[in-house]
C-alpha cells in the first residue's frame, strides 16, 4: 500500500471519529440543557407552590427584593434535601420546625 493510500484511509478514520465525537458533544449538551430545564422548573414549582402558599397561610411573605434574600427565606423552610439542593442550598443536619 502506498504512502497517500495511508494517508487517505487515516485521514478517513479521523474524519468519522470526529463525526461519532460531534454526535456525542450534541447529545451530551441536549442532556444538560433538559437537565438544566427541569431543574429550573422544579425551583419554580417549589417557589410558587409549595413554600409560598404555605408561608401565606401561616405568617404571610416578607417583601423579597433580591435572589439573595429569597434564598434566605427559602434556606429556613426548605426542609427535605432534594429540595434544597435545586437552590444550591446545604444539606440540613437537624430538621426544622419551621415550615
Amino acid at each position: 500500500m502506498s504512502r497517500e493510500a495511508k494517508g487517505d484511509i487515516r485521514i478517513r478514520a479521523i474524519d468519522e471519529r470526529l463525526t461519532r465525537l460531534r454526535a456525542e458533544r450534541m447529545r451530551l449538551v441536549a442532556h444538560a440543557s433538559q437537565t438544566e430545564r427541569k431543574r429550573d422548573t422544579r425551583r419554580k414549582i417549589l417557589v410558587g407552590g409549595a413554600t409560598v402558599l404555605a408561608a401565606v397561610e401561616h405568617e404571610g411573605v416578607p417583601a423579597l427584593r433580591t435572589a439573595r434574600e429569597l434564598l434566605e427565606w427559602l434556606d429556613g423552610r426548605l426542609t427535605r434535601p432534594h429540595d434544597r439542593a435545586v437552590f444550591d442550598l446545604p444539606r440540613r443536619t437537624s430538621p426544622s420546625t419551621n415550615v
